[in-house]
């Protein structure tokens, strides 16, 4: 999240979070985005679960519904019982970096 966070505040704005993604250097902003999956997967489950994106979201100072994360696990190619994988977060911020291993 640091490498995000260019103002030091404790939080990733909007300008920040989509600098890190037109990054391009894709190695470096692929390290990020697997940082970013980090912190937000809390169960270290290997997939983002409601609760877990509901809360990054919270924290990150976004106010989003239970429909709004339904919204997006959905989008990510997953379900609400199981969240989203790495790739599926990928698909949710339209990165196109999902590759085959993931």
């Amino acid at each position: 999240m640091s490498a995000a966070d260019s103002d030091n505040d404790g939080f990733v704005q909007y300008e920040e979070f989509e600098r890190v993604l037109a990054c391009g250097d894709r190695a470096k902003s692929s390290g990020v985005m697997d940082d970013v999956f980090k912190v937000m997967d809390k169960d270290d489950d290997g997939k983002l679960s409601h609760e877990d994106m509901k809360n990054y979201m919270s924290s990150a100072g976004f106010v989003v519904t239970d429909e709004d994360i339904k919204a997006m696990i959905k989008l990510g190619g997953g379900d609400e019982n199981q969240g989203v994988t790495y790739a599926g977060l990928l698909k949710i911020l339209a990165v196109d970096q999902v590759s085959e291993a993931s």
